[in-house]
Order: structure tokens, then sequence, then C-alpha cells
């Protein structure tokens, strides 16, 4: 196995958690009667061999069906590209988004290889050219997501392809998206029987982030409650250092956030809107600080195809470029040197989580994690109709508001990973000593008032504090700081006649 690792790939080493991967997967496909090709005439077919748990047969009862669950940055794509190489046959790996599968075959391109990549708006003739590629056996691998395969006539083309191997990445986006905003993830089973038969094809369901919960949906949409087999791998990454603040100026905090810390950074946001909206807003904020417009770009799923392509250059290219982005980004370009994701918005659950700020320090440098949080968090988890969505987000903006617990414990524990994981001091603010549960502008907003009670009214205050150079902060921004300060019964206006309007700490 390493011995073709290293002449297909130039690895000469394969880590313990990929050998068990490709193990289980080249065991499987011996019992399916899939022919296995070794490269080179004097490899060993027996150096396949895995562990003898593989052959006990409360295993073998799940042959053929695999759950793994790497971080990002593992080296998972090789766990499928070797075996693509070995097997007789065609593999087929599904993605949930354009830039992964531009990401995969630029991966592969580089190592030589040929992959064939549907998508939507190909003309019948080059769809056939596609499809002549994989009868030769010219191409190993088709590179594609749900819905293209969905379609009748693609259906219809799988049936013959002769598929040994299905790959679906970040399989947590069953859970996370299959509900509303992709159905077609829920319907990937279709695409399985459209595959193969009774043992073909192999299926391999691939996430970096997973709780019992989530395991439990892949399992049951895919695999229709039969189980599978699961290699869990350490989820922890101890490059990272973990954060979370509580703000009402959000967009003031991520500018503050990129001063302090270092760059390439990513800031994620909820919403296309809210991604351009912030980036006008930084380039214009941080020019005040020496950086140039030009460092900030912002990235969502609206963007044509052209358009992300030029982002994902720029960015991957950039030593100190700022993207702000939808999650359309946290399964996109694999640039290794991010040192700083923000989340301006709280993401819906832990498994967003991780994956997004899992795409910091990917090069194994230390790297920061700042998760913000506020009022408005409170009124999103109220606006929430499923349970689960509401139990989940529920989870993640607990683990933000909390001050007392290892920031990366907690998340190993929302994950149910019960492994050892490395604590350093400085591991995350609590850890720290610097983790707090207030709001990060109650405390200036609080000394204003104490030392001006009965002064000013919220008009008045606004234009006082928009000059306090060490706040930096807009007289609209001041205004809705205060304001909601007060709506949370922090200030209030007096009710004597002699200041009327004018603004007191409680």
């Amino acid at each position: 196995m390493d011995a073709a690792a290293k002449q297909l790939f130039g690895v000469s080493y394969l880590f313990p958690y990929q050998r068990l991967v490709v193990a289980h997967i080249l065991e499987a496909a011996e019992a399916a009667g899939v022919p296995i090709h070794w490269p080179g005439t004097n490899h060993d077919p027996a150096q396949a061999a895995v562990s003898p748990a593989f052959r006990q047969e409360k295993d073998r009862e799940n042959l053929g069906r695999q759950i793994v669950i790497l971080p990002t940055g593992s080296g998972k794509s090789l766990c499928f590209q070797l075996p693509a190489m070995l097997l007789a046959g065609p593999t087929l790996v599904i993605y949930p988004i354009l830039a992964l599968m531009a990401d995969q075959e630029r991966s592969l391109q580089e190592r030589g290889f040929t992959p064939v990549i549907l998508r939507g708006g190909q003309s019948p003739e080059e769809r056939q050219a596609l499809w002549e590629r994989l009868h030769t056996g010219q191409s190993r691998f088709i590179i594609a997501n749900p819905e293209v395969l969905l379609t009748s006539s693609v259906l219809e083309k799988l049936q013959g392809l002769g598929i040994v191997h299905v790959v679906i990445d970040e399989a947590h986006c069953i859970s996370e998206w299959g509900k509303q905003f992709r159905p077609s993830y829920l319907e990937i089973a279709r695409i399985l029987d459209a595959t193969g038969g009774p043992k073909l094809p192999l299926v391999t369901a691939f996430t970096a982030t997973a709780s019992t919960p989530v395991l439990e949906t892949i399992e049951q949409n895919l695999f229709l409650g039969l189980g599978a087999h699961r290699i869990i791998g350490n989820p922890d990454r101890s490059t990272i250092r973990y954060a979370a603040q509580g703000c009402i100026l959000r967009d003031v905090a991520v500018r503050d956030l990129l001063i302090k810390y270092p760059r390439p950074a990513v800031v994620f946001c909820s919403s296309r809107r809210g991604t351009e909206k912030l980036a006008r807003y930084l380039r214009n904020e941080l020019a005040r600080w020496g950086f140039a417009p030009q460092t900030v770009r912002f990235y969502h799923a609206g963007l044509s195809r052209e358009e992300k392509n030029a982002g994902e250059r720029w960015f991957f290219s950039h030593p100190q470029g700022i993207l702000v982005a939808t999650c359309a980004y946290g399964m996109g370009v694999d640039k290794k040197d991010i040192r700083t994701v923000i989340h301006r918005d709280c993401p819906p659950s832990v498994e967003a989580y991780l994956q997004e700020s899992g795409r910091a320090g990917r090069d194994g440098a230390t790297s920061q994690a700042i998760l913000l949080w506020g009022p408005g968090d409170e009124w999103a988890l109220n606006r929430l109709s499923s349970k689960a969505d509401k139990i989940r987000f529920g989870q993640i903006l607990a683990y933000a508001r909390d001050t007392h617990t290892c920031r990366r414990e907690a998340l190993l524990r929302l994950l149910n990973y019960e492994g050892t994981h490395e604590s350093p001091l400085d591991c995350c603010d609590v850890c720290a000593g610097q983790a707090a549960n207030t709001l990060r502008e109650e405390a200036s907003l609080r000394i204003f008032f104490k030392r001006n009670r009965r002064r000013y009214t919220l008009i008045e205050a606004a234009r006082a504090l928009s000059q306090a150079a060490p706040l930096r902060w807009s007289e609209d921004e001041a205004k809705h700081a205060v304001s909601q300060l007060m709506a949370m019964h922090i200030l209030k206006q007096s009710k004597n006649p002699l200041w009327k309007h004018k603004l007191d700490c409680l």
C-alpha cells in the first residue's frame, strides 16, 4: 500500500487512519469481486492486508459501507484517490459545491490524472465525450454534485459505467442542508441505486465533524439504516486557539480583530448581503490603518462561476488577503496558511463551526478562531421552527457564552468525542483567563454613563461617543449600541422632569 502511494502520488508515508480507510475500501472491493491492480511487478497484494478486526463478522456486516470522520487538513483526499487508481472501475466523488469540485480537479490534474467533471450547462457533445473517456478507461474519477447526478439522463448513464466506489464528501451536509437548502442531498440513495447491484458500489462518506445525531442521519439517508463501519479520527485541531466575544457592533468588532490578529483571514457571515456589506465597510475602515482596498473581497454562492474562480485564485495567492464569505467557502479552496477565522454571525451548529473554523492553520502553524455572539442571536434562536435546529443552534450559542469550560474541550464534548486532546495553557480565551460573558461595548458605556449621569439624551450621547477616539465608533454605531443596552435594561431614561430623556445606568 505504501509502495503504491509513493509510486502513484509521490507520498512516502501513509498515516495510520489513511491506511485504515484505504484498507477497508480494498477489502470490501476484494469481497465484491473487484480486481485490484497494483502498480509494478514486484508489489505483493498481501501488503493490503488489514487489521484482523476488519475480518470479524460484525464488521463484515457493514463491509462496503463506511463513514470516515477526519479533521480538515488530514489528507482525506488520498483516502479515496489511492483506491481509485487501484480498483478496476470508476470512482464517483460527490461534492456539495463547485469550489470543491474545482479544487479536486486541480489536485488530480497536478498529479497527472484526468478526472471527468459533470456539471450543469454541458452540451450533449461534451457529455458524450466524457462518457467515452470513462468507457475506454481514460479516466478513473467522476466528480459531480447531487443535482446533476439526479437528472434522468445522467442517472440512466450511471447504470452502465461499472462504478465500483462512491464517495460522498462533506457528508454532514445531508443533515445540515438536506431538509431545506439542498433537498437533493436526501436523494443520494437514488444515485447509489443507479450505480450498482447488491454488492456494489462501495460507499464511503467523509466528513470533518459530526455529532451522534448527524451520524445517525447520514446512516439513515445513505444506508437506509443498515449501519456502516465508522472510522473516527481525532477532531481536535490543537494549533487553533479558540475564543468567543459578545458584542453589539459586530462589524466594528471584526474590524478591530483584523487589526489585531495576523492574516490571511476569513470572516464568515450568515448571508450573501451581509458579506458584501461587511466587505465594503472593512475596505473603508481598514484603509485608515494602511490596508489597501484590494486586500478585502467577498465570496458567496450568488456569484457567477467566473467571479468565484477569480476570488479563489486571488485569495489563494494573497499573503495578506481578507475574504468575507458565507458557508460557501467553508468547504472551499484548500488554502493552508489562513491565520485567522472570524465568525461575525453564529453558525447553525457545532459541526458547521468546526468545519469553517477548521479552515485556519492547515499548515500546522498557530492560528486564531474567534466566534462573535450578541443580542441578535437570541432573536435568531426564537425564530427557528425546527426543534432539532433550535437544539443545535442553542448548543453553539451556549458554547460561545460559556466562560468556565475550555473551548476545545467543550467543542469535542459536543461532538461526543471521548478520546484524548491536547490543551496547552493558552489553547483558548477561557484557559488564558480572558473570557467574558458580557458584551464588549458594555464596560465602556457603563463607565461613560456613570461619569455623565443624567447628562445626555440618546442622540447627545451618540454624538459624544462618536468623538471618543479610543472607541472609533460612528454616530450611528454609538446610537445603536446605546439603544441595545437600553433594550437590555442596562441603561434607562430618567423620568424626572428635570432630566427628561437623560440616560443613566441601572
